[in-house]
């Protein structure tokens, strides 16, 4: 009963919250939580008959693991079938869930009995925290995130409108995109799915962000620390800025070094036990983690290392088939397709070329994003953490290391020695190596620190405490203020020590995290009913903060966390409210930049695709670079577009673009009447039109507007383009042609 309480708790915020945002359908409430009831059930049957576990919070986070292997699992299946939709969901999901009846009765986990209960000003902090948080996602996401608009769930609704995966092409972005592993978009089109639209998806990371605050403490407490010290790395992952923002956005960073994190921990208690059954689960927690994107290879190494720290185990291969089930079939289809499993980039091993894309290693390093040198490296680390937590962090770092190391060298040292072999790779291995998001994984190891600061000396650990409540407080409230540094252009801001809430609302904050605070100390925090309590103690203040945002501030809505500017120009987002307000149930074609995703509409209603202007209305990225390598497609001059590096150019030179990681294949060639005849094919009734980026413009054909060529041959056909919307940045035409069969 305390466990459906709860989940009543939180379906009663998802249907109120949902209502006021247009979400009217009864029946889409039912299927999600009918949907999710199955996965949360399944998991729980399946953890607590196969896998043993140590603690609730293992327990927790083999749930959490189960559940999105389970999500990602029938996503492929169905997606694969051409079967993605509601009715396909549940029926895989309903089969796993009688499958898992007939698992047979494993030893019941026996949790050791303990008393402790959270203090009251941590509940109180950290659920003021969570319902700011959620109420801010629910009002602005997904466009707290640039990449969400870009690709992720752009690649997730194609796939919902479409019902089957398929590769999107990316024209205007990092062709990558398109071909890399997708678990994490997975979980958004189980998201996406029930309500044909963002309303849970826009903020899909959260679970991951909760999953990996359990996974942390969980670990914490695995190497020793009490209860109450487990909770200071937990709670400062929180606070971490880049951390809170991917929790409240639609991205896969978070994704990402959350099954990096449950991969490591499951790696030490493979290790410890040797049962074959604990390999196959960390089997499945590395090839979830190796599918969510390309950055996960990069630290497959710490990984293996892990697992190899008592040497080669013949138990170890029993983790190949979850690798293989969850990762191996992204990988497989770029190898089958494109030619590479790493496409758009070779594959090469010492020097020897397995299997060629369309580009190699040399062209990535052209970009103003690489660099050598290493005294930029600090300001990366602490923008991987956050400016305010970084500072605090250095000397636990210090302290709590050495506390680790004493403990022994298994499995204490070498914990704390995985983010320090992270970072070599991270500099190394990344030609992009500038982008301290690709540093996220290490961010939970490195940590741990914090649980292990206290000694035997009462009055050192409460200056301890205090020292750590005190930087809580700093960092939700910070000053308005910059760390001075000679950076590049694009690393300013990166040093700010603003506070998470907005200065506005940091008595609101206080004030809830009191409410809160004495709340949770005179209410049934010792019983058995302290989960659907804490459930009601975040999902009450979420709904009211989300529904007066509307009321208090005026014209928008409030702006509760003080989060990093996503660089979307102000005329794209007035053009996306146009077509939001006036365009439905249409086929949108875009071009000038990559952020397609809010001309879905509310509730996906378009369908939007970026239309060649070529006579290939199908061809694709890898189609372009297969054909112009065997001489099929040969642009020529003038061509619409160059090749070019990231913000860098390339040499000039004939033949197959090895040297230019954006060749802009789908850009060089073009001509009107094919691109018309391509917009009949596909049965175009809008086209959106907005100014290139600076990442295209030096290097496109474009007008004094910095519009493409698209806008100039629309312009010269009033009859069939007609222009509803203009504001110098972004244009809408209607377009009226009679539509032919593909």
């Amino acid at each position: 009963m305390p466990l459906l309480t709860a989940f009543g708790v939180v379906c009663a915020a998802n249907l109120v919250l949902g209502w006021r945002w247009g979400y009217h359908a009864l029946g889409a409430y039912l299927g999600f939580w009918c949907l999710a009831f199955l996965v949360l059930t399944t998991s729980w049957n399946v953890v607590s008959r196969l896998f043993r576990s140590a603690s609730r919070a293992e327990a927790a986070v083999r749930v959490a693991v189960v559940a999105f292997a389970i999500i990602v699992l029938c996503g492929l299946a169905l997606g694969s079938l051409g079967q993605l939709t509601v009715r396909g969901y549940f029926v895989a999901e309903a089969a796993l869930w009688c499958a898992s009846w007939l698992l047979p009765e494993g030893d019941r986990d026996a949790f050791p009995e303990t008393s402790f209960t959270l203090p009251a000003s941590m509940v109180g902090v950290g659920a003021a925290l969570v319902a700011f948080t959620l109420a801010f996602a629910v009002a602005h996401a997904p466009m707290t995130l640039y990449d969400a608009v870009s690709y992720h769930l752009f690649f997730a609704a194609r796939w919902v409108q479409e019902h089957t995966l398929s590769i999107v092409p990316t024209p205007f972005s990092d062709e990558a995109q398109a071909y890399a592993p997708a678990n994490g978009e997975l979980f958004f089109v189980w998201l996406l799915l029930p309500f044909h639209g963002d309303l849970m998806a826009r903020l899909g990371q959260f679970p991951f962000g909760v999953a990996a605050v359990v996974t942390l403490y969980a670990m914490a407490r695995r190497f020793g620390a009490t209860a109450l010290q487990a909770v200071y790395p937990c709670a400062f992952f929180a606070l971490s800025r880049p951390i809170l923002e991917q929790a409240i956005g639609a991205d896969v960073d978070l994704v990402c070094a959350t099954m990096f994190l449950a991969s490591m921990y499951f790696g030490f208690v493979a290790l410890e036990r040797n049962r074959p059954s604990d390999w196959i689960f960390w089997g499945v927690s590395v090839g979830l983690y190796a599918g969510s994107k390309y950055v996960a290879l990069v630290y497959i190494p710490v990984l293996l290392l892990v697992a190899l720290a008592r040497g080669l185990r013949p138990r170890m291969l029993w983790a190949a088939p979850g690798v293989v089930l969850f990762a191996l079939p992204w990988y497989a289809r770029n190898w089958l397709v494109a030619g590479s499993p790493i496409y758009p980039a070779s594959l090469t091993v010492a020097g020897v070329t397995l299997a060629r894309g369309a580009f190699g290693r040399s062209a990535m390093l052209n970009t103003v994003f690489h660099t050598d040198d290493v005294r930029l490296l600090p300001v990366m680390a602490a923008h991987a953490f956050g400016p305010t937590l970084f500072l605090l962090w250095v000397p636990v770092a210090v302290v709590g290391g050495i506390a680790l190391i004493r403990r022994g060298w298994f499995p204490y040292g070498l914990a704390f020695l995985v983010p320090y072999l992270m970072l070599p790779l991270y500099w190394f291995g990344f030609p992009v190596n500038i982008d301290s998001r690709f540093l996220m994984p290490a961010v939970a190891p490195a940590l741990l620190p914090f649980a292990f600061t206290f000694r035997a000396d009462r009055r050192w650990n409460a200056c301890i405490h205090a020292a750590y409540i005190a930087g809580v407080a700093w960092i939700l409230v910070g000053s308005q203020i910059e760390v001075r540094a000679a950076v590049p252009w694009f690393m300013k801001g990166w040093l700010t020590l603003a506070g998470l809430v907005t200065p506005q609302f940091v008595g609101w904050f206080a004030a809830l995290a009191l409410v809160l605070g004495a709340a949770w100390r005179l209410g049934p925090s010792r019983t058995r009913w302290a989960l659907p309590f804490a459930a009601c103690l975040v999902a009450v203040p979420t709904t009211a903060l989300a529904l007066g945002g509307e009321r208090w501030c005026g014209t928008s809505s409030c702006e509760y966390l003080d989060t990093t500017w996503t660089f979307i120009r102000a005329s794209q987002v007035e053009g996306w409210q146009f077509v939001a307000d006036h365009v439905r149930d249409a086929t949108v074609a875009y071009t000038g930049t990559n952020l397609p995703y809010p001309l879905t509409g509310v509730q996906l209603t378009n369908r939007v695709v970026y239309v060649n202007i070529d006579g290939h209305p199908r061809w694709r990225f890898h189609d372009y670079d297969r054909a112009y390598r065997d001489g099929r497609f040969a642009p020529l001059p003038p061509m619409l577009a160059t090749s070019s590096g990231e913000l860098k150019p390339v040499s000039a030179g004939s033949g197959p673009r090895d040297d230019a990681v954006r060749p802009r294949y789908e850009r060089m060639q073009g001509f009107r009447d094919g691109w018309i005849d391509n917009l009949r094919r596909l049965g175009v009734g809008y086209l959106f039109i907005t100014q290139l980026s600076p990442y295209e413009i030096d290097y496109e054909w474009h007008n004094a507007a910095g519009l493409p060529i698209e806008d100039e041959w629309a312009a010269a056909d009033p009859h069939s383009f007609h222009l509803v919307f203009d504001n110098g940045q972004a244009r809408l035409y209607a377009v009226e042609m009679r539509a032919v069969n593909p």
